[in-house]
């Protein structure tokens, strides 16, 4: 399995199903396979894990491998055949004679459920799972233990789950570990449906007050629960946030997923943000990120006068000719040859020229020149 997972570090795809044919047990071999398919997802990857079912032996270990192919067709957009492999798995589980072994499985189908977006199916289960595991005779510390396993798989399901369904799995993992007397991890996750529910009333307020606090684990935490436009915002002020701070790998990280929603998503951020946020970026030094969110603002006037501040301070740095490239895509004309006209040295390379900092306070928060 690690020989699978190192492949796949380094994107060797084909090297990775290579080595996942090798593993001899069935249920470990579809379980690297399902691996290989999450990144590579191809017909030939499932062909190999529906091979690999026909010698998995076991009640409990087919109802994993169902839910595990069941999870494959999704992920190669094939509804029908996932949702058949689904209730194979769910069939296998619940003939299972152990209460014990019929939660622990039940458990394992509702975590790939959520893997393939199913989201209130797998909740369903997740509580089938619990309530069969609670009818252990004597919730023996076996059970117990069963039981505090769930509630983490069950809590890391809910922080992958990207809208506000998240909030009932946590509630279940928090009634569980309530139960089991996990006082610390009841009240973590308390706070954190707390939080949730705050975002979901208040909006982008909410994490704005996290991201000034430096609350960053917090803030990236519950980003999800905003709509994909003010979502997208708010991770372009976070990235800001952690340039200024020296946090340059996760900066870019974040910048870039911001970028990926606004350029997928059908929705068009306010120009007067973008622009705010571009021009916290020049300030601190960074010109690349700028030049990047001046091809999202779609106001001629804001789109010009960002390039002519980048291609000021790339005349600064000394690339004349970066800088004069970047002046020459200005469309504001006037914009534009005040802007030449400092990079050919006619005046002082700086806002001396005429090019104001910002147009004021366009979006909630605009730059204002002594911030």
């Amino acid at each position: 399995m690690e020989a699978v997972k190192e492949r796949i570090k380094i994107g060797d795809f084909k090297g990775a199903l290579e080595r996942a044919r090798s593993i001899v047990d069935p249920l470990q071999r579809i379980l690297a396979l399902s691996l290989v398919i999450t990144e590579f997802p191809r017909e030939e990857v499932l062909s190999e894990m529906l091979e690999s079912l026909e010698e998995v032996s076991g009640t409990y270990e087919k109802a994993i491998a169902y839910s595990l192919v069941g999870r494959a067709f999704y992920l190669l957009n094939r509804e029908e055949g996932g949702s058949f492999y689904f209730e194979k798995a769910v069939f296998f589980a619940k003939s299972l004679s152990s209460p014990m072994l019929r939660g622990e499985a039940l458990a394992g189908i509702a975590r790939n459920l959520v893997l393939a977006d199913r989201y209130s199916d797998a909740y369903i289960l997740f509580a089938e799972a619990v309530d069969e595991i609670q009818r252990s005779r004597g919730l023996s510390s076996r059970a117990l233990e069963t039981l505090r396993r769930v509630a983490r798989i069950i809590e890391k399901s809910a922080d992958e789950i990207p809208n506000e369904k998240a909030l009932t799995f946590y509630k279940l993992a928090r009634d569980i570990y309530d139960s089991l007397f996990f006082k610390l991890q009841a009240k973590h996750l308390a706070e954190k449906i707390a939080l949730i529910e705050s975002v979901l009333k208040h909006g982008r307020p909410v994490v704005a007050e996290l991201i000034e606090k430096g609350d960053i684990e917090r803030a990236i935490e519950v980003m999800r629960f905003l709509p994909l436009e003010e979502r997208a915002v708010e991770m372009l002020h976070l990235s800001y946030w952690l340039f200024l701070h020296e946090r340059p790998y996760l900066a870019r990280k974040v910048f870039n997923e911001a970028l990926d929603l606004i350029l997928i998503g059908k929705f068009r951020p306010m120009d007067g943000e973008i622009f705010s946020i571009a021009m916290r970026l020049l300030k601190i030094g960074h010109l690349e990120e700028p030049l990047i969110l001046a091809g999202v603002v779609k106001d001629v006037g804001l789109t010009s006068e960002l390039l002519g501040e980048i291609a000021l301070a790339y005349a600064r740095r000394g690339d004349s000719a970066k800088a004069r490239s970047i002046a020459e895509g200005i469309k504001d004309e006037s914009v534009k040859r005040r802007v030449l006209k400092a990079v050919e040295g006619d005046e002082d390379v700086g806002h001396e020229q005429g090019l104001p900092l910002t147009r004021g306070g366009e979006g909630d928060r605009a730059l204002s020149e002594d911030d």
